[in-house]
């Protein structure tokens, strides 16, 4: 039971779920009036729906479904770092209100920081509490000291992947620090 409860959280904290989520309370608290249903739209598909994609096309390619779990990460992974590049281009050759750049610099940031610790500083940083604590830390910017609450839902996600045997607390610790100086690096710069 402790094991389907915990793979529950990791499956319901999913970075494109937390994006969506995200994306709905910032455009419903935040305090950009101007911006349009269609920025709503835009974000959701890249912040959610593309990188959604990997999973989808990690079960139809064979090649990529006999790799099992590991190639299904990096897929994801690949998908939404290459989505939250093109969405933040787009954002500012668009001129999207600064609600919108903030949300993507926040992604884009998190995504090159985690590449950037696990990949070249071969460190092992968990994407699950990157994915909600850099979230969080934006919603507070955006939204106020209101959502700092959400930040219990933090030691939630590390119950649940040290039950899932998916990372050790210190490379819980390391993503959720990622995330949250990703983001305060990302929101600083627009």
């Amino acid at each position: 039971m402790k094991y389907k409860i915990a793979k529950i959280i990791s499956l319901i904290t999913v970075v494109p779920l937390v994006a969506f989520f995200t994306i709905l309370l910032s455009f419903i608290y935040g305090i950009d009036q101007s911006v349009k249903t269609g920025w709503l739209i835009y974000s959701i598909v890249f912040l959610t729906v593309i990188p959604l994609l990997a999973y989808p096309v990690h079960r139809m390619v064979p090649r990529f479904k006999k790799q099992g779990r590991k190639i299904e990460r990096k897929l994801a992974f690949i998908f939404a770092v290459i989505s939250y590049v093109i969405g933040s281009i787009l954002t500012f050759y668009y001129g999207a209100p600064v609600l919108v750049k903030k949300i993507f610099m926040a992604y884009l940031s998190s995504g090159v920081f985690l590449t950037f610790v696990n990949k070249v500083l071969k460190i092992k940083a968990s994407g699950h509490a990157c994915g909600v604590s850099g979230p969080i830390t934006l919603l507070v910017d955006l939204v106020g000291t209101k959502m700092l609450w959400l930040f219990l839902i933090i030691p939630v996600i590390y119950w649940s992947r040290i039950n899932l045997k998916r990372h050790s607390i210190r490379e819980l610790i390391l993503g959720t620090l990622v995330g949250i100086f990703s983001t305060l690096f990302a929101i600083s710069l627009v």
